[in-house]
């Protein structure tokens, strides 16, 4: 329950942030410009809760949440007062309704900005990206890579981290031809050539480095509870800290890892547990609690958590002066603004599956889990998703921000706007591949369920 929770706190914080910074791009530089804005709204459907200041706007929060949008006064969506046509927005010069729509996506970018600026500010600790394990037989194990390397190179970008191995390999998703890797060596380096013609990603789950072979460097966690929560499973089986869980079922449990991956694929299960308790072996049944997340996929739950730290050598701390971490943030926006064009571009052109696509589910669902992580992964989550959001606007779509500013150039250059027959045709062909796009997103996270 408390897992659900967080998962519905995470979510209305990330609506609240993300599209609410978004929207209130739009209406801050309609305001600043002198245009009437009649309606401030989160969520779409019907009003659950609004109220109006002085200037007469309305602010509302409304049923569905997944969006938002600022309604302004304008002749082409009813009728507007003698007094009040040089507030509508359909009259104003090109450079104000440009700046209007652009102060969307514009705001999801300085806001994913100043996030990172105060990561890098105060700092974080990532952890180095270190194999841990080759795959026999796959695309790393022909090229030569090895367990205990760290991965220092992805085709001479530098890595100091999982997240960016991850991010480069994402770069060339999909991609036929060679790829370069730079690892640690005794005394040195070593370069490997990854032939990526048989390169396959997993459609629904993609994830570029079990595809290639590389398993992450995992430590070992003995098998050794360090903390039983109050009133769970363990507790009412009289689990003490220290107690060494030797066996589940009479199979042997080598480290917490395994352990974790029984309980967690046995919910509501009852389980002989053989403990070594001071050097005392004990065989205790033990009833397996269950939890769900919220789409009420149950996972077995027994209230133990272990104590470990990573090798130091193994840490790396992510944190600069005020101004260079400006400038680290700038970077990161960069890289995944650049990241977000080129998965698109892939999808569009066949290389990368729209079964990548992640919806709602995945949203809600990610924006839990990086709550639960802490602070930090859910302010990066945060960033990534405004990022996101931004790119996504930008495409010159009709329906988006960027089929907006498409028709504002176009009626600019031309000098006359474009027939009332066009536009509703091409909102209507928009809206359809906007719709279509959203249920391929739905159908994916259903089936990833």
């Amino acid at each position: 329950m408390t897992n659900i929770f967080i998962s519905i706190i995470a979510i209305l914080i990330t609506i609240l942030l993300v599209v609410g910074i978004h929207e209130f791009g739009h209406f801050f530089v309609a305001r600043c410009l002198g245009i009437k804005v009649l309606r401030f709204s989160l969520g779409f459907g019907k009003i659950l809760f609004s109220w109006h200041d002085k200037k007469g706007t309305q602010y509302a929060l409304s049923a569905i949440p997944l969006g938002g949008y600022v309604k302004m006064l304008d002749e082409d969506e009813g009728h507007v007062p003698k007094d009040q046509v040089h507030l509508a927005f359909n009259r104003q010069p090109y450079y104000k309704k440009f700046l209007v729509v652009a102060a969307g996506p514009l705001s999801n970018f300085i806001f994913a900005i100043f996030i990172y600026w105060i990561l890098f500010s105060v700092g974080f600790i990532s952890i180095a990206p270190m194999i841990g394990k080759i795959t026999p037989h796959s695309i790393a194990a022909q090229a030569g890579l090895q367990a205990n390397q760290e991965i220092l190179q992805v085709d001479s970008k530098h890595t100091p981290s999982w997240t960016s191995v991850v991010m480069e390999l994402f770069f060339h998703a999909g991609d036929k031809n060679m790829l370069q890797l730079t690892t640690t060596k005794i005394n040195g380096t070593q370069s490997y050539t990854l032939n990526l013609t048989e390169w396959k990603i997993d459609d629904l789950k993609p994830d570029p480095l079990s595809s290639l072979g590389i398993i992450p460097y995992e430590p070992h966690i003995p098998a050794i509870i360090a903390h039983i929560q109050e009133k769970s499973p363990a507790e009412l089986a009289n689990l003490l800290v220290g107690d060494k869980i030797v066996a589940v079922d009479k199979k042997s449990i080598s480290d917490w890892q395994s352990l974790s991956k029984i309980i967690s694929e046995q919910p509501n299960k009852t389980l002989l547990f053989t403990i070594q308790r001071n050097k005392k072996i004990l065989e205790i049944p033990i009833n397996i609690g269950s939890t769900h997340n919220l789409f009420y996929k149950n996972h077995g739950y027994l209230g133990i958590s272990p104590t470990f730290e990573w090798p130091k050598n193994l840490l790396r701390t992510n944190q600069y002066p005020v101004f260079s971490a400006l400038s680290h943030a700038f970077q990161n926006v960069e890289t995944f603004t650049k990241l977000n064009f080129i998965i698109l571009g892939k999808m569009i052109t066949g290389k990368i599956s729209l079964q990548s696509l992640g919806g709602p589910i995945t949203i809600f669902d990610t924006a839990g889990t990086a709550l639960n992580q802490g602070a930090i992964s859910f302010l990066s989550f945060l960033a990534f998703l405004s990022i996101s959001i931004g790119t996504i606007n930008i495409i010159p779509i009709p329906g988006l921000d960027g089929g907006h500013l498409l028709f504002q150039t176009i009626e600019y250059i031309s000098g006359k706007p474009l027939s009332t027959r066009a536009i509703n045709l091409s909102y209507r062909l928009g809206m359809i591949l906007l719709f279509v796009v959203m249920m391929q997103a739905i159908i994916n996270d259903l089936l990833r369920l």
